[in-house]
């Protein structure tokens, strides 16, 4: 079948200088700033079927980051910077990007890591540098596993808490029976796990599941897998980015399945939305982070000035994701002691205790790097 266009991802925020430093490549040359700067190191999908991902993330960022510097006084008195790297959504390139980040002394903190398997490589080399490690964008089980990975800061709520309110409106839809399509990584088996767990504790049994090769729209061989036997699932429960699950809720139509889908929040709900159109009825996506339209919200209203004085137009959740996870790490970096390290970011992190951003609570400790445990869900008609 054709691949999808992804949906128009250009973000003035990524696409030209300004008082955060974005280096969109290994050896792209000095960094643009003054010599007093907070150095945070960034890896994402800039490029590829999951770029709107990456690039939206870190126009939110961006332009939390900007609205900062611009204040008097800053942070510390010093200039926030960002190396960001694209690694396409890519572990191997990931770890090239982590490893240059980490061997330079200046980086104090990594910053908006997009998806599990990626995040994932960079952890082990997390772990050797202790050096905070905040906002990825996945909630994945491993980034809650506080005694292995003790300097990481979750923003997001897990995948496992998305997967139960999932399920819990599976059941109130009539759903008995689901099949799960999955990518074939990491993020494709934690999100397999958390929606066969979720299912069975709500009394849904899972029929079959399907896998999908990363970074594709093939998807014929899961639909006619998961489509094609003696049993028809009343639900798929989706687990990839927006480009693959567009490509299947299509071709699972084009099948003649008539049944519902849910989706965990990474598969983006704007990309999502744009790749689809009216084939989004019948789609339930959760959510992590608040309506970005809601201005009657203070955080959304906060991001939407920022995102305006950064000559961003476009609101989205992927976005005010991002600007959610810097206003934690600016908070952080106000609060760690001089001299600056990333021992001491760790601290200042961990000090924020209850942090409430204008109806968006978070909760940080010495004990607690879980952060927001917030889930909505955009359901999106029936069938």
């Amino acid at each position: 079948m054709p691949k999808n266009n992804p949906p128009q991802t250009s973000s003035p925020a990524l696409n030209r200088r300004s008082t955060l430093t974005l280096l969109l490549a290994p050896g792209a040359g000095p960094v643009w700033g003054s010599a007093k700067e907070l150095r945070i190191g960034a890896s994402a999908a800039l490029s590829g079927p999951a770029q709107a991902l990456g690039t939206r993330y870190h126009a939110g960022a961006a332009a939390c980051f900007e609205q900062v510097n611009r204040q008097e006084g800053r942070v510390q008195g010093s200039r926030i910077t960002v190396d960001l790297r694209d690694d396409g959504y890519e572990p191997e390139r990931t770890e090239a990007n982590t490893q240059a980040m980490l061997a330079d002394a200046r980086v104090l903190a990594l910053f908006g890591y997009v998806g599990t398997p990626t995040s994932r490589m960079a952890l082990p080399l997390v772990k050797r540098a202790q050096i905070a490690f905040l906002g990825a964008y996945t909630g994945a089980d491993m980034l809650w596993e506080a005694q292995n990975h003790p300097t990481v800061f979750n923003v997001r709520a897990s995948y496992r808490e998305e997967a139960r309110q999932l399920m819990k409106a599976a059941r109130a839809d009539g759903v008995q029976q689901f099949s799960v399509m999955l990518q074939a990584d990491l993020f494709g088996r934690s999100g397999l796990e958390a929606a066969r767990d979720a299912g069975q504790a709500e009394g849904l049994q899972m029929l079959t599941a399907a896998t999908v090769k990363r970074n594709t729209t093939e998807v014929d061989g899961a639909v006619q897998a998961l489509l094609n036997g003696k049993a028809m699932p009343d639900a798929i429960f989706l687990v990839s980015a927006y480009s693959t699950c567009a490509a299947f809720i299509k071709q699972a139509r084009k099948a003649g399945f008539k049944g519902r889908f849910y989706t965990l929040s990474f598969a983006g709900l704007e990309p999502l939305q744009a790749a689809l159109g009216k084939d989004m009825q019948g789609l339930t996506i959760a959510q992590v982070v608040p309506n970005a339209q809601d201005a009657s919200l203070p955080v959304v209203a906060a991001y939407q000035q920022a995102m305006r004085e950064h000559g961003e137009r476009q609101f989205d959740s992927i976005s005010l994701e991002g600007y959610v996870a810097a206003r934690v790490l600016v908070e952080g970096l106000r609060r760690a002691a001089q001299p600056l390290s990333r021992a001491s970011v760790i601290r200042g992190l961990e000090s924020l205790g209850h942090l409430d951003l204008g109806g968006f609570a978070l909760r940080y400790s010495a004990g607690t790097h879980q952060g927001s445990q917030k889930v909505l869900l955009l359901r999106n008609g029936g069938r």
